[in-house]
This record gives C-alpha cells, sequence and structure tokens, in this order.
C-alpha cells in the first residue's frame, strides 16, 4: 500500500494540485517572512518551499512514464544467471 507521503503516490500525478502544494508552501513562507518575522520559521517555511518547489515541479518525473525496466528491475534476472530454459536444457544434456 502507497502511503500519502510517498512522492511517486498517484495523488501527485495532476499537475495543478502539485502547483496549489507548492503555492501554499510559498505563500506561508511568506506570511511568515514579512508579518510574523520569526527567524526559526522563516527558514523552516522558505525550505519547506524550496524543497516542494524542486520535487514537484523541477525534478518531477511522473512514475507512469518511466521504461518497463526501470519500474521492473527488481524483478528480473541478472543478465549473467542462465534463463529456466536454458538450465532445463543442460541438466537434460547430463
Amino acid at each position: 500500500m502507497k502511503r500519502v507521503s510517498d512522492i511517486g503516490h498517484p495523488f501527485y500525478r495532476p499537475l495543478w494540485r502539485r502547483v496549489v502544494l507548492v503555492g501554499v508552501t510559498g505563500l506561508w513562507a511568506s506570511y511568515e517572512n514579512f508579518v510574523v518575522k520569526d527567524p526559526m520559521w522563516m527558514v523552516l517555511t522558505a525550505g519547506v518551499f524550496v524543497y516542494a518547489a524542486w520535487v514537484f515541479l523541477i525534478k518531477w518525473t511522473d512514475p507512469e512514464d518511466k521504461p518497463a525496466e526501470i519500474i521492473d528491475a527488481a524483478d528480473r534476472q541478472p543478465l549473467d544467471a542462465p534463463s529456466e530454459t536454458e538450465a532445463n536444457d543442460e541438466a537434460e544434456r547430463r
């Protein structure tokens, strides 16, 4: 089961949701910077804003657009290992 904190979660696929998340964090960082002026919260919210912008807008790759070889690479056998048919052929020859 996927969690919402997972960056590849289907919730984040629509662009408008990612833009809204980045916008909300930007507004929050602006509020802390210009209204509250507490240095700890200014740095914290600015960090959240920069991280969200980086992950959701700049570096974003849609999980369904990845090639199949990357998605199921863990399910495949290493290239050095013989396949089952090769192993069966080898056993029959003996």
